[in-house]
């Protein structure tokens, strides 16, 4: 069965960040920067991971309009890129 985008960009982001995964912190609509899981260069790094892995271009118009501090909120970005695709 194939991943779908919030459980591939959770393991990516648990593998990045080295989160343990029954860390309590941690859950789908935790402030990934608040919480200090995820940094400038980590965002960086999350965006190109999600271009070359879905075949989309997050710009920097979406990283404005759209809320993406949560992986329940970067999921759902990916997943309206995959429509308009």
């Amino acid at each position: 069965m194939e991943k779908n985008v919030k459980d591939t960009l959770r393991d990516y982001i648990i593998q990045y960040a080295s989160i343990e995964p029954d860390d309590p912190d941690f859950s789908d609509d935790v402030d990934l920067f608040d919480y200090g899981f995820v940094d400038s260069l980590g965002a960086t790094e999350i965006v190109l991971f999600l271009e070359e892995t879905f075949g989309i271009e997050i710009t920097q118009a979406d990283i404005t309009l759209y809320p993406m501090n949560t992986i329940d909120e970067i999921a759902g970005v990916v997943e309206q890129k995959l429509q308009e695709k």
